[in-house]
């Protein structure tokens, strides 16, 4: 089974404009509300592409029930732990020529006794489980480090723990081994304190990385691709191109695309293009984490993968 953790979810209303300009009342063209956070977006493609997926966090209030509603029509088990707190939304504006403004709430701060029940729910699920995702921000009240716990966790049962995170939550469980970190350029630079301006840059930058505890580092390069340095290899990932109607949820989508690879256990090649074809895919949707499997496959022949082999 793969599980996915959003330990900070969302209900997403996107709306579309002709101009989105700050000060004055304007009409959306169109809007869509979806269950949200960058894990239920990791569920919601992962159990499209066919997987068993289970998704835990935390989740409150009338926004918490209309996610619970729109999670179960999905298909995926919810394993939310409830919370006293009410679940946040955050919005996202687009306008006619692409440019794209999001508005996030901070979302609820948990108890300690709901961070206990949530610990209980993850230790059952983790039974059952080969690959953890986890992604997106932590709620208020859980330690900075908390994903170096999960990674601890993960570890002790052999489950390969993939983390799609930024900032402190991210630097801080590095530490803790996780099997995967998906930072993209600017994350990488925080982390490391290395300046990318080259492909070089950016395997030096995750070779840092891997020192400091993480077992491989896919590296996000947005529409020029990708690239993967660990254990799995190191290789260039080139994608083609494609117009894309929203990039919202692309990495969500790839991360969902590793996920249900390292499940299915897919070759390294092959599990790169077939990521990359899932955030392809995403590009094309309007709407957030949707894909259509016959384009991911078409989209994944298009992806060449390329040893890199010009660092020490």
């Amino acid at each position: 089974m793969i599980t996915v953790l959003t330990m900070n979810p969302s209900i997403d209303r996107s709306y579309v404009l002709d101009d989105f300009v700050i000060g004055k009342v304007q009409r959306a063209k169109s809007f869509i509300a979806t269950a949200g956070g960058k894990g239920l977006n990791v569920s919601r493609v992962a159990n499209c592409l066919g997987g068993k997926v289970c998704c835990l966090g935390f989740m409150g209030g009338f926004t918490g029930e209309f996610l619970k509603k729109e999670i179960e029509a999905e298909g995926v088990i919810d394993c939310f732990t409830p919370i006293h707190g009410t679940t946040r939304i955050c919005m996202n504006f687009r306008d006619r020529n692409g440019a794209s403004t999001e508005v996030l709430e901070n979302g609820p701060e948990i108890m300690p006794e709901e961070i206990n029940k949530f610990e209980k729910e993850l230790h059952k699920v983790l039974k059952d489980t080969k690959i953890l995702a986890a992604s997106g921000s932590l709620a208020q009240g859980l330690p900075k480090d908390y994903y170096g716990k999960i990674a601890k966790i993960c570890m002790k049962q052999s489950i390969k723990f993939i983390l799609d995170s930024s900032g402190e939550n991210l630097r801080l469980a590095i530490k803790d081994k996780p099997f995967l970190i998906k930072p993209n350029e600017e994350e990488l630079e925080y982390i490391t304190g290395i300046s990318i301006k080259t492909d070089e840059d950016v395997f030096l930058a995750s070779s840092k990385v891997l020192e400091m505890g993480a077992e491989n580092v896919c590296v996000s390069l947005g529409k020029r691709g990708m690239m993967l340095n660990g254990s799995l290899g190191r290789f260039i990932v080139n994608i083609p191109t494609v117009e894309a109607v929203n990039t919202v949820g692309c990495g969500d989508s790839l991360v969902a695309g590793l996920a249900y690879a390292l499940h299915e256990d897919y070759n390294i090649i092959d599990m790169l293009k077939f990521a990359n074809g899932c955030g392809i895919s995403n590009a094309l949707h309007k709407g957030v984490g949707q894909i259509d499997p016959i384009q991911v496959d078409k989209f994944a022949k298009q992806v060449t993968v390329i040893p890199y082999v010009n660092i020490k």
